[in-house]
Formats: structure tokens, C-alpha cells, sequence
């Protein structure tokens, strides 16, 4: 269901016992649209192994997954000894980061939020989110950011207790945004409550489409 400003209120609201402190976003699907990008980079390699383009559930599963989880997934074992010379044949920072853009609405809510929350990432990408977040001018506004360099991999929830012990706040005061399976297993691990964003497949409630009213409110909560 598409929540609207006053059903997001309630839903926050009764789920964060008021306000929020704290924001957890995931990053593929969530602060960036990177689905397609993705897929064009998973895509080449299987081209590069004479292999055919992805199909919806290998697409569902490197999208929530680690990069290498996902190469596992999509190689079948004989190609395997391959992989690492094709992955170098292939520039991710030249070829596909381009392609990556914010998602809708999100720079201008950050903006408005940064003052009145917390704002955290975690994620299960392993680089360096540096340089595309300064692209994406998103570069200010998140600490920390949760990569799997420095926490286990979603499902585990070790990287939203470890924002929740830098933050030094309840579970219950932080709200986690993700799109996938993966996502809310974390959170529901570290009693984080949880917001689907654009997947109703998620949570028959509690789903947010619209930055704007999502940013609108959780000021208002501020308010109360």
C-alpha cells in the first residue's frame, strides 16, 4: 500500500514510539537507482563466459546480495576458474558507476532531515562509496556507512547494532529503509523498525513510494 504523509506519520510513529533518532538506509534501490546498472555489469560477465542474460530471480538475487555472492550465484562451477580475469576485463568505476543515478527525491529529503536526524548506510556493496556518493552529492550527510569492509554481510545484523552502538540509541528509535529480503531479515534481527521502499512485497503496510511525503513526515513527527 502507498502510504501517504498521515499514514506514514502513524506507522512511524507507532512503530519508533514517536520520532525517530536515527535513519538506516540501504543503498542499491534505496539512496541510489542502480537496479539497471547493476544488472548491465553481471550481464557483461555472463556475456564474457557465453553465457545468456540474467533471468528474474538470478536479477533478484544479485541486486540484495554482495558482489561476490552474486558472481557465485550467477557462474555456474565449471566457469569459476574464469571469473577473476573477466571481472578485471570489465571497469566498473568507468562502464557502470556513470549509469548510477540518486534516487527520486532522496538529496533534497536528506537535505531537510540532516539537521533533526541521524542518518546511517548499511550495505552489503564492498567498495568504497566515497567517490559516487560525492557524484550523487550525498557525500555529507551519512555516518556512518556500514560496508561489508567493516560488518557481515545482510542478512546478519551486525552492521545496524554496530550504528546502533556508534549512535548510542534503542532499536526502537531508529528506523531502517531497505527494498529487499535481506534488508528487513537485519533489521528484524536487531528489532530495528523497518520501512520497505517501493516493494509492496515487503510489508502490506508501512511501504513508501514518495521521498517527499516520507521527508514531510518525519518532520512532523519532530514536531510533536
Amino acid at each position: 500500500m502507498h502510504l501517504n504523509s498521515k499514514q506514514l506519520i502513524d506507522y512511524i510513529g507507532e512503530h519508533c514510539k514517536g520520532a525517530p533518532k536515527g535513519i538506516i538506509f540501504d543503498c542499491d534501490g534505496v539512496l541510489i537507482d542502480s537496479v539497471e546498472a547493476n544488472m548491465l555489469f553481471y550481464n557483461k560477465i555472463r556475456q564474457k563466459l557465453g553465457l545468456p542474460e540474467l533471468n528474474s530471480a538470478q536479477r533478484e538475487y544479485c541486486q540484495m546480495s554482495t558482489a561476490a555472492q552474486a558472481l557465485d550465484f550467477i557462474t555456474p562451477t565449471a566457469l569459476k576458474p574464469l571469473l577473476n580475469g573477466i571481472v578485471k576485463e570489465i571497469s566498473y568505476a568507468r562502464e557502470i558507476e556513470p549509469m548510477i543515478q540518486a534516487s527520486e527525491g532522496i538529496v533534497e529529503m536528506l537535505e531537510d532531515l540532516k539537521a533533526h536526524f541521524r542518518l546511517g548506510v548499511h550495505t552489503n556493496r564492498t567498495g568504497p562509496l566515497d567517490v559516487m556518493l560525492t557524484r550523487l552529492k550525498m557525500n555529507t550527510y551519512f555516518d556512518p556507512i556500514m560496508t561489508v569492509l567493516y560488518c557481515d554481510p545482510k542478512p546478519s545484523p551486525d552492521g545496524a547494532n554496530k550504528v546502533l552502538q556508534k549512535w548510542n540509541v534503542a532499536p526502537h528509535e531508529v528506523l531502517f529503509i531497505g527494498d529487499s529480503a535481506m534488508d528487513k531479515m537485519a533489521a528484524d534481527a536487531a528489532n530495528i523498525p523497518f520501512m520497505s521502499y517501493r516493494n509492496e512485497n515487503l510489508l502490506e503496510i508501512g511501504t513508501c513510494f514518495d521521498y517527499h511525503e516520507l521527508g514531510k513526515a518525519l518532520l512532523s513527527l519532530k514536531e510533536l
